[in-house]
């Protein structure tokens, strides 16, 4: 209250004026005593939701590692025959197969050493350059008449040449320069060279050199060669990594690992459990006490569990005899509304038919034709039959010279390609084939590999062709300055169509449908400009069969739930707008009852004033009647 009780009360009245007015506010304040347990009700209604939005990304974080077929590929193990020669991991995504192969050679990083011993590591190696060539560049150093042999290595080690030098002791008494490359692999061999008096040669102690494997045996023996002893290309998904050369096959094989698999979908369906029990304790009510959870009684709350409940148990994959439901892998609904895993039972799913199963829990689509791919959907698409119409292939860009003749002086051009310019720099009169190896080596030299040149040859006649090897009107390149006539702009074009009618963006070879029931569905098109001139312009390429899967579903449900415009949040912002409005109706209130308290304090302030005032005026009479009395008698 703003206003403090006054400490005269009663002096005049004798009543306890302060009592009062305390009892009165007290009876007037119950209006805000409802509203702030009102308050109280909506807070904890607030509270659940928050409790509810975190139980959802909980699920959203398991489900985002199963969502999709691909994202079971990575349940794989990887095994290999010999463990002491060769060892696996897996590092992504593995199919199942296997490989045999025989380690002919273990890759190696090129060492030096010097061929002078020196007596420790303050020796003077004495005045002169020298150079450590690599990759074909020159790296020197130069020493003075001062420099030890310890300075003249950590100069080189100054060079981040990929080269690191070391004094080494051989046997206490004498030391050598050795140098290291830092890489592995016959690229990285170098070479030294200079004058440095009392350094002497460089012996090579160890060559740098690739690995390599050979595949099969006889003639048709496949062998690889890799510039380190971990080779990440051979197995999808799999790093395998050399330790000793073999004499016989090393079996290196990928097998589906049911078990994670098994586990990563139990815990995903756990997380659900944990929801829905989450929201049972919040919606409960208990007619014997007459109390109940925040949200008894909530529609939205209840709507959230029966929705999550659907999207697991009410998948139906018709494409599969077996495992067309949930339940049929072990999964079901039980009467206290969460769901109960067999264990036992969907491993032996995964087992009889991974594929399966997968297919019934994970979204994906089937095709009529195989130059259409699935690629991906959203959260709004919905399961169906699309058909997929093209009217533009996706092409890529390419640059076509005028007829090659040689150029009189050394002159230059540019080629801007992915946000990077590359200077090509061509001699007098270079021939065709040097001027495409010219620009194929400046394009590697600035590190694009999206653009190569190659040479035309078309009745009798040399043309240089620039090709990009992306699909799209992003995937393109310019050529500034060139006399061959390449200069100009060049881009590719999108895809263009239709899915299921609707109309549908192309980048590159992706085509996403904007709008309907198969809005954020993405196709890959690997059709050509002939395939869609030869149609007439118009290529119908079939249906696509659209399926959620039942993890797909629960994608699309909590999808709906999550987010700042979900239903989570669309009740939260509710409840926070009820509090609001409550606290406004408080302060409203509170500040009535402040003017309140001070019209009473002013009330009674006046009546203890004039209570006190007469009780003045009492006894001045009553003193004045006296002092009459008392004058009679005499």
């Amino acid at each position: 209250m703003a206003i403090p009780l006054f400490n005269i009360g009663g002096l005049a009245s004798g009543l306890d004026t302060n009592s009062i007015i305390s009892s009165i506010l007290e009876v007037e304040r119950i209006p805000i005593n409802q509203l702030e347990a009102r308050k109280a009700d909506h807070q904890a209604e607030d509270s659940a939701w928050q409790t509810i939005k975190a139980r959802y990304s909980a699920i959203r974080t398991s489900l985002n590692a199963l969502d999709s077929a691909h994202d079971f590929d990575k349940f794989a193990s990887a095994t290999s025959s010999n463990t002491t020669a060769v060892s696996v991991s897996t590092t992504g995504a593995a199919t199942p197969g296997s490989v045999s192969f025989t380690v002919d050679q273990l890759a190696a990083n090129h060492q030096l050493a010097s061929a002078t011993n020196f007596t420790g590591l303050d020796d003077l190696v004495g005045a002169g350059n020298f150079t450590i060539t690599i990759d074909g560049t020159d790296h020197t150093v130069t020493a003075t008449a001062e420099t030890t042999v310890a300075q003249l290595a950590a100069s080189v080690n100054g060079l981040d040449a990929g080269v690191s030098a070391s004094v080494i002791s051989v046997d206490g008494t004498n030391y050598k320069l050795l140098l290291s490359a830092d890489s592995t692999g016959d690229a990285n061999v170098f070479t030294t060279s200079g004058n440095v008096g009392s350094l002497g040669t460089m012996d090579v102690i160890q060559q740098g050199l690739d690995a390599e494997i050979t595949i099969g045996s006889g003639a048709s023996a496949l062998t690889l060669s890799r510039s380190t002893n971990t080779i990440t290309d051979l197995l999808s998904g799999v790093s395998i990594e050399l330790a000793e050369t073999t004499a016989t096959a090393v079996t290196v094989a990928t097998q589906r690992d049911t078990a994670a698999a098994a586990t990563a979908i139990t815990d995903l369906v756990n997380e659900v459990n944990t929801t829905l029990s989450t929201i049972a304790d919040l919606t409960r009510y208990s007619p014997e006490s007459d109390t109940g959870g925040p949200l008894a009684g909530n529609a939205t709350a209840r709507s959230l569990a029966l929705d999550l409940r659907s999207a697991i148990s009410g998948f139906v994959n018709s494409g599969s005899a077996d495992y067309p439901i949930a339940s049929s892998v072990g999964i079901s609904l039980n009467r206290e509304g969460t769901f109960d895993i067999d264990d036992s039972k969907l491993r032996a799913a995964l087992d009889d038919d991974f594929n399966a199963v997968v297919g019934m829990l994970s979204e994906g689509a089937t095709v009529a034709d195989s130059r259409v791919a699935f690629a991906g959907a959203g959260s709004a698409t919905l399961p169906g039959d699309y058909e997929v119409v093209v009217t533009q292939a996706a092409t890529k860009a390419s640059a076509l010279s005028d007829r090659f003749r040689r150029e009189n002086g050394d002159h230059s051009f540019q080629i801007i390609v992915d946000g990077t310019t590359v200077d090509v720099d061509l001699a007098h009169r270079d021939p065709i084939n040097t001027v495409i190896q010219k620009i194929n080596d400046a394009l590697t030299a600035a590190g694009v590999s999206t653009l190569t040149a190659s040479r035309l040859n078309q009745g009798g006649r040399s043309y240089i062709q620039l090709d990009h090897s992306g699909y799209g009107s992003a995937a393109g390149f310019e050529v500034i300055g060139d006399p061959y006539g390449l200069e100009g702009v060049y881009a590719g074009t999108d895809v263009a169509g239709t899915i299921g009618g609707e109309a549908a963006t192309g980048s590159g070879r992706a085509l996403t449908a904007d709008a309907g029931n198969p809005e954020g569905l993405v196709l890959s098109i690997a059709v050509t400009a002939a395939d869609v001139s030869g149609a007439g312009g118009t290529l119908s390429l079939g249906n696509v069969s659209y399926t959620k899967g039942a993890l797909g579903s629960l994608d699309m449900t909590v999808g709906y739930a999550e987010g700042s415009g979900g239903r989570i949040a669309r009740a939260a912002d509710l409840t926070a707008a009820q509090i609001n409005l409550i606290d406004d109706r408080i302060e409203v209130l509170e500040d009535r009852l402040d003017r309140r308290e001070a019209m009473l304090i002013r009330q009674y302030a006046a009546l203890e004033s004039a209570m006190a005032t007469l009780q003045s005026q009492s006894a001045w009479l009553t003193s004045q009647l006296a002092a009459l009395n008392g004058g009679g008698e005499s």
